[in-house]
């Protein structure tokens, strides 16, 4: 039994969590420095949030973290919204974000920081507030080069969510590539390797399961080792255990 160890400073709140999106809204609690393979939006509800990189300190009322910069958030009253690369949400939301660059932590419009706080504090349904938000930020359906990317995506999701495991041959057929060359165009598509990309949507589903069973059933059904691998991911990629998220899941 794997022991859970008391956070000096807890977080406190409630956690959102739908397909490509997921949102936190409370009090930040202690968290280690961590990378996750989603685009965070952070927004302080009555002060400035502190956002420490491996480059630089940064601070501000709303902040943009691009998918893959390791980051640790301080200690503040919150909003975060998670938002997976490959959703046409994060296309809509760039003229929101000043100084946009995909490597660097930018700071948010001002205006959409007032939109944000009045749509997710003003509300008892976190999950009905991520999903209006979406709807209202959600583009056309792409066309062209993108729409063979949604193919892929769509049996990447299927898989995770407990489908057929689908080989990345299978994956290169699809939108006629080579293995090896199919590797590069995902990378070049996502910003993300196709290994990072199917690890980020295990741990999704790790927590959705997570809700109806123990952490070391969910860990297994959603295609980690054991729960201690599950952990480990866990905590790269946000900077707590399991066990903090399923708490906050579980309100």
């Amino acid at each position: 039994m794997t022991k859970t160890k008391t956070l000096l400073n807890p977080w406190l709140g409630s956690v959102a969590i739908k397909p490509g999106m997921g949102a936190f809204h409370g009090e930040s609690g202690d968290n280690k420095p961590h990378r996750h393979w989603a685009h965070q939006i952070v927004i302080g509800f009555d002060a400035s949030v502190e956002v420490m990189s491996s480059e630089t300190r940064c601070e501000g009322r709303g902040l943009w973290i691009p998918a893959g910069v390791t980051h640790q958030l301080k200690l503040s009253r919150v909003l975060c919204i998670y938002i997976d690369p490959n959703l046409d949400v994060c296309n809509a939301l760039l003229p929101y974000i000043k100084n946009p660059s995909k490597r660097s932590i930018r700071a948010l419009d001002e205006d959409f920081i007032t939109e944000c706080l009045s749509r997710f504090t003003g509300t008892e349904n976190l999950l009905i507030a991520l999903k209006a938000f979406e709807r209202q930020y959600r583009g056309s359906k792409p066309s062209g080069p993108k729409s063979r990317l949604s193919d892929v995506l769509e049996a990447l999701n299927a898989e995770a969510s407990g489908g057929r495991s689908v080989s990345r041959a299978e994956l290169a057929k699809m939108v006629c590539l080579s293995p090896s060359h199919f590797s590069h165009w995902f990378t070049e598509c996502t910003g993300l390797p196709l290994r990072s990309y199917r690890k980020w949507l295990k741990l999704l589903t790790g927590f959705e399961l997570s809700r109806e069973m123990s952490l070391t059933d969910a860990a297994i059904a959603s295609g980690f080792s054991d729960q201690a691998h599950f952990c480990r991911s866990v905590t790269e990629a946000f900077g707590v255990s399991p066990t903090v998220i399923q708490r906050l899941l579980s309100k």
